[in-house]
Protein backbone atom coordinates (compact mmCIF):
# COMPACT_ATOMS: atom_id res chain seq x y z
CA UNK A 1 0.00 0.00 0.00
CA UNK A 2 0.90 3.24 -0.78
CA UNK A 3 0.44 6.44 1.35
CA UNK A 4 -2.63 7.72 2.16
CA UNK A 5 -4.11 4.37 1.17
CA UNK A 6 -5.83 3.00 4.40
CA UNK A 7 -8.76 0.48 4.75
CA UNK A 8 -11.69 0.95 6.17
CA UNK A 9 -11.61 -2.01 8.60
CA UNK A 10 -7.93 -0.47 9.12
CA UNK A 11 -9.62 2.51 10.87
CA UNK A 12 -12.31 0.89 12.61
CA UNK A 13 -10.07 -1.00 14.47
CA UNK A 14 -7.27 1.62 15.20
CA UNK A 15 -10.36 3.62 16.38
CA UNK A 16 -11.90 1.21 18.66
CA UNK A 17 -8.02 0.39 19.99
CA UNK A 18 -7.60 4.71 20.78
CA UNK A 19 -10.82 4.74 22.58
CA UNK A 20 -10.53 1.82 24.88
CA UNK A 21 -6.67 2.90 25.47
CA UNK A 22 -8.37 6.82 25.88
CA UNK A 23 -11.00 5.06 28.34
CA UNK A 24 -8.42 2.97 30.30
CA UNK A 25 -6.28 5.84 31.50
CA UNK A 26 -8.81 8.17 32.37
CA UNK A 27 -10.27 5.73 34.18
CA UNK A 28 -7.15 4.98 35.90
CA UNK A 29 -6.57 8.69 36.73
CA UNK A 30 -9.94 9.44 38.18
CA UNK A 31 -8.96 7.25 40.90
CA UNK A 32 -7.44 10.15 41.95
CA UNK A 33 -11.17 11.68 42.07
CA UNK A 34 -11.75 9.46 45.15
CA UNK A 35 -9.65 11.12 47.40
CA UNK A 36 -11.97 14.42 46.74
CA UNK A 37 -15.32 15.52 46.89
CA UNK A 38 -15.65 15.79 43.08
CA UNK A 39 -17.88 14.35 40.56
CA UNK A 40 -16.97 13.17 37.01
CA UNK A 41 -19.05 16.01 35.82
CA UNK A 42 -17.39 18.67 38.06
CA UNK A 43 -14.05 17.48 37.01
CA UNK A 44 -14.46 17.94 33.36
CA UNK A 45 -15.65 21.34 34.30
CA UNK A 46 -11.68 21.39 35.78
CA UNK A 47 -10.54 20.13 32.87
CA UNK A 48 -11.80 22.26 30.89
CA UNK A 49 -10.80 25.51 32.98
CA UNK A 50 -6.97 24.00 33.24
CA UNK A 51 -6.51 23.46 29.58
CA UNK A 52 -8.10 25.53 27.67
CA UNK A 53 -7.92 28.59 30.30
CA UNK A 54 -10.76 30.90 32.00
CA UNK A 55 -14.44 30.61 30.52
CA UNK A 56 -17.72 32.40 30.94
CA UNK A 57 -20.27 30.21 32.23
CA UNK A 58 -21.79 29.82 28.88
CA UNK A 59 -18.75 28.68 27.31
CA UNK A 60 -18.45 26.32 29.84
CA UNK A 61 -21.58 24.56 28.83
CA UNK A 62 -20.88 24.86 25.21
CA UNK A 63 -18.20 23.49 25.52
CA UNK A 64 -19.23 20.46 27.26
CA UNK A 65 -22.59 20.09 25.85
CA UNK A 66 -24.72 20.50 29.09
CA UNK A 67 -27.33 22.75 29.74
CA UNK A 68 -26.77 26.27 31.52
CA UNK A 69 -28.46 25.19 34.75
CA UNK A 70 -26.87 21.73 34.85
CA UNK A 71 -23.56 24.22 34.71
CA UNK A 72 -24.45 26.66 37.26
CA UNK A 73 -24.89 24.08 39.83
CA UNK A 74 -21.65 22.03 38.95
CA UNK A 75 -19.68 25.17 39.10
CA UNK A 76 -21.23 26.44 42.26
CA UNK A 77 -20.19 23.29 44.04
CA UNK A 78 -16.46 23.61 42.85
CA UNK A 79 -16.21 27.13 44.22
CA UNK A 80 -17.92 25.91 47.32
CA UNK A 81 -15.02 23.02 47.65
CA UNK A 82 -12.26 25.92 46.15
CA UNK A 83 -11.57 24.48 43.70
CA UNK A 84 -12.68 27.16 40.89
CA UNK A 85 -13.08 30.81 41.49
CA UNK A 86 -15.26 33.57 39.91
CA UNK A 87 -14.98 37.31 39.05
CA UNK A 88 -16.92 39.70 37.15
CA UNK A 89 -16.05 40.14 34.04
CA UNK A 90 -14.01 43.70 33.02
CA UNK A 91 -15.36 43.55 29.67
CA UNK A 92 -18.83 43.03 30.75
CA UNK A 93 -19.72 43.92 34.51
CA UNK A 94 -23.09 41.92 33.88
CA UNK A 95 -21.67 37.94 33.41
CA UNK A 96 -18.88 36.66 35.32
CA UNK A 97 -15.47 35.12 34.43
CA UNK A 98 -14.78 31.30 36.02
CA UNK A 99 -11.15 30.21 36.68
CA UNK A 100 -9.18 27.93 38.00
CA UNK A 101 -7.83 28.39 41.28
CA UNK A 102 -4.13 26.53 42.56
CA UNK A 103 -5.92 23.95 44.23
CA UNK A 104 -7.91 23.13 41.19
CA UNK A 105 -4.44 23.35 39.67
CA UNK A 106 -3.11 20.58 42.06
CA UNK A 107 -5.86 18.31 41.64
CA UNK A 108 -5.70 17.99 37.79
CA UNK A 109 -1.76 17.33 38.29
CA UNK A 110 -2.59 14.79 40.18
CA UNK A 111 -4.59 13.38 37.55
CA UNK A 112 -2.49 13.84 35.08
CA UNK A 113 0.30 12.28 36.99
CA UNK A 114 -1.44 8.90 38.08
CA UNK A 115 -2.34 8.83 34.16
CA UNK A 116 1.23 8.91 33.53
CA UNK A 117 1.94 6.78 35.86
CA UNK A 118 -0.10 4.14 34.76
CA UNK A 119 0.65 4.50 31.22
CA UNK A 120 4.66 4.45 32.29
CA UNK A 121 3.62 0.85 34.21
CA UNK A 122 2.36 -0.64 31.13
CA UNK A 123 4.98 0.20 28.99
CA UNK A 124 7.48 -1.50 30.60
CA UNK A 125 5.97 -4.48 28.73
CA UNK A 126 7.07 -3.12 25.65
CA UNK A 127 11.13 -2.35 24.42
CA UNK A 128 12.33 1.27 23.98
CA UNK A 129 12.47 1.14 20.71
CA UNK A 130 8.66 0.33 20.31
CA UNK A 131 7.49 3.15 22.64
CA UNK A 132 9.80 5.23 20.83
CA UNK A 133 7.87 4.65 17.73
CA UNK A 134 4.53 4.68 19.19
CA UNK A 135 5.51 7.98 20.69
CA UNK A 136 6.27 9.36 17.12
CA UNK A 137 3.85 7.81 14.94
CA UNK A 138 0.93 9.27 17.81
CA UNK A 139 2.50 12.33 17.78
CA UNK A 140 2.56 12.49 13.64
CA UNK A 141 -1.17 11.64 13.79
CA UNK A 142 -2.11 14.18 16.17
CA UNK A 143 -0.17 16.55 13.71
CA UNK A 144 -2.06 15.38 10.77
CA UNK A 145 -5.25 15.65 12.39
CA UNK A 146 -4.12 19.20 13.46
CA UNK A 147 -3.53 20.26 9.88
CA UNK A 148 -7.07 18.90 9.07
CA UNK A 149 -8.73 21.18 11.99
CA UNK A 150 -7.21 23.94 10.74
CA UNK A 151 -7.42 23.56 7.11
CA UNK A 152 -11.48 23.16 7.41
Amino acid sequence: MSRGEVRKEDAATLEKNLRIISTRIRREGRKVLRDFPITPAQFDVLQTLFFQGEKRMSDISRNLGITKSTTTGLVKRLIDAGFIERRRSERDRRSFIIDISSSGKSLIKKVIDRRVEYLRSVMTEISTEQVISLEQIVSLLLEVMDSKKTAE
